[in-house]
């Protein structure tokens, strides 16, 4: 006879019982001050658990509670308060509360959301003697929309010293951080130092209150020479990537001439920043000497070589003479978000951007005289919410329709190769209109994601590459602008470099039944050029193809004089030698769609390249 663990017989006696049971989504009032959960005409009991001091709070509000059932009784999990998060129409400003186990009842503030909303990460301010020190923690969603516990990121991203999240770019897998995490040996010294100190004063003193009451005096000058460390006048945002699940060492954004003159109580104080959804656009809040105030907002744009130039100030329609802090640019890349207690008072104000610079603003509007006191505002694409922080709590902020960023479309991709493995890849792209680059991003080497946001208004093209590769591309027309959200599923497969392997160049175009390359297609083709000139022994095949409109002869010339186009731009403009460009016309003869439609003919209109030594 087959023998079973008495463990499953447990199991098993649990679920026949009811005292093991499955999770359940429940809506209702909490009465009872959290001992009763009323759905209408049924009342269900609310065990008591971790949970129930904090719902004991939340008696007679209705909640939407996720429970693991126990026979007909509700073992708390999760829950989240009325109005919940897909709610409609609700009063402008509506404030919904982050449950307080999110947090766990610390100090919370600067709330920084993912763009997809799934995340958050916040500020904790930890007392530790005298003084304190500001530390990242961080939470996720569950698979039914409710938040999980908050947990305190660890080390490299948290220190000794002050932390913080400033942005996190749409791919998710890449911070920007507020800190100081290039001062290792300064602060290992100072640490020994305390240590060493610590010891001779146990040696020395025989009172156990006189040895606390110097202890204590000891760390507290300890963190003071650690503040002062991160106090220097070097910038203290840094950048830090996921790999393979966890967070790199953070490395300082490249910004030579950052500097920061203002200062409290002899204590240099740093506004905050932003950094736009590409990466390449950064408003931070310092002093410098053109400073209309105490704390003005500044814009630097990446260079091509990734570094950030000098700020320039926002001007006078934003900034005061008194603090402009806390920025949070949105994902259109034109409606910023600010703090100042120099127009109406210490509140939440909102700006748009006007034109293709950065120094042309509207007029500041208070978001609501209901919100003061409210600050670090972070927005999540294409949400009715924002996320906020008010008296070391964490909340939701229901958003009015003039108050809300300007529609994008969101991207989420993924990066494989040949035999659908998922590759850590860069993804980079590009304004076709304006012939700019505009941003770039990392796929995730586990599971090869990434996502891309794209303000309306410009057509753009994005591409994946990653060495030993060959780089694959796609575009999408985004100029005539629409008054709604939008996403877009893409996968890229990338084949190696080898023989026979072959990419679609989908980001060069031709006026219809012409063989002259349009102006939007010359980053593609300037990025083949640089690719066959960083692989000097590669040969390529450039191959045209047309549907089956017209006449078979006047499409295989066609399809010839496109590719030979191709060829004569790599080696007339780029020097390319011409033996390592082939070139051949099929005209319609080899279709990868039916003829059907538009939409399949398009697809058969199209250049191949090909690696043939």
């Amino acid at each position: 006879m087959r023998s079973f663990p008495s463990s499953l017989f447990l199991i098993i006696f649990l679920a026949s019982t009811g005292l093991f049971g499955e999770e359940r989504i429940i809506e209702g009032k909490l009465l009872q001050f959290g001992r009763m959960l009323g759905t209408g005409n049924e009342f269900i009991q609310v065990l008591s658990n971790d949970l129930s001091p904090e719902l004991s709070r939340l008696h007679n509000q209705t909640i939407r509670v996720l429970c693991q059932m126990r026979g007909e009784n509700c073992d708390p999990i999760r829950y989240e308060t009325y109005p919940f998060s897909e709610s409609k129409g609700l009063a402008d400003w509506t404030l919904k509360r982050i449950p307080n186990y999110v947090n766990r009842g610390y100090f919370a503030f600067n709330p920084t959301v993912t763009p997809d909303g799934q995340s958050i990460f916040w500020t904790v301010y930890s007392s530790k003697g005298k003084s304190g020190t500001q530390r990242i923690w961080f939470a996720e969603k569950d698979d039914k929309g409710f938040w999980r516990d908050g947990k305190e990121m660890p080390a490299p991203l948290n220190n000794d010293l002050n932390s913080a999240v400033i942005a996190v770019l749409p791919s998710n897998n890449e911070l920007f951080v507020f800190g100081s995490f290039g001062d290792d040996e300064a602060t290992r010294k100072i640490q020994f130092e305390f240590q060493e100190k610590k010891e001779e004063l146990r040696r020395n003193t025989r009172d156990e209150m006189e040895f606390r009451l110097k202890e204590e005096q000891l760390a507290y000058e300890y963190l003071r020479k650690l503040t002062n460390l991160q106090n220097k006048a070097t910038v203290p945002l840094y950048k830090s990537y996921k790999e393979k699940g966890n967070w790199s060492y953070p490395k300082a954004i490249n910004f030579p001439d950052f500097s920061n003159i203002y200062l409290k109580n002899n204590t240099s104080v740093f506004g905050g920043s932003t950094l736009s959804s590409s990466g390449r656009i950064l408003i931070y809040s310092v002093q410098q000497p053109d400073s209309q105030g105490k704390l003005d907002l500044y814009v630097s744009i990446q260079k091509e070589d990734g570094s950030f130039a000098i700020g320039k100030n926002l001007g006078e329609i934003v900034n005061t003479s008194s603090e402009e802090t806390a920025p949070f640019l949105a994902g259109d890349d034109r409606t910023l978000y600010f703090c100042s207690d120099g127009h109406k008072g210490l509140s939440v104000y909102v700006t748009k951007r006007i034109g293709d610079g950065w120094d042309n603003w509207t007029k500041p509007i208070e978001v609501s005289a209901n919100l003061k006191g409210v600050n670090f505002f972070s927005i999540p694409v294409n949400s009715d919410w924002a996320y906020v922080s008010k008296e070391g709590q964490l909340y939701m902020a229901y958003l009015p329709r003039d108050f809300r960023p300007n529609p994008v479309v969101v991207i989420n991709g993924k990066v494989l190769d040949e035999e659908g493995n998922p590759l850590g890849a860069e993804i980079h792209y590009e304004s076709l209109t304006r012939l700019e680059k505009r941003g770039s991003a990392k796929s995730d080497s586990k599971t090869g994601s990434f996502s891309l946001v794209l303000p309306y208004g410009e057509k753009y093209g994005f591409y994946a590459e990653r060495p030993g590769y060959l780089s694959v591309s796609r575009n999408i027309d985004l100029t005539e602008s629409k008054q709604e959200d939008a996403k877009l599923d893409v996968e890229f497969r990338l084949p190696t470099l080898a023989v026979g392997r072959q990419i679609l160049l989908n980001n060069l175009f031709f006026e219809t039944n012409k063989s002259e390359i349009s102006k939007d297609s010359e980053p593609e083709l300037d990025r083949l050029a640089n690719f066959l000139k960083s692989n000097p022994k590669l040969k390529i095949s450039v191959e045209g193809h047309t549907d089956n409109v017209g006449k078979k002869e006047h499409n295989l010339e066609l399809s010839e004089n496109r590719a030979k186009a191709v060829a004569d731009y790599l080696i007339s403009k780029h020097g390319i030698n011409s033996m390592r460009v082939r070139t051949q016309g099929f005209g319609d003869s080899q279709p990868i769609s039916s003829n059907d439609n538009a939409g399949d003919r398009q697809k058969n209109r199209r250049v191949v390249l090909q690696i043939v030594d």
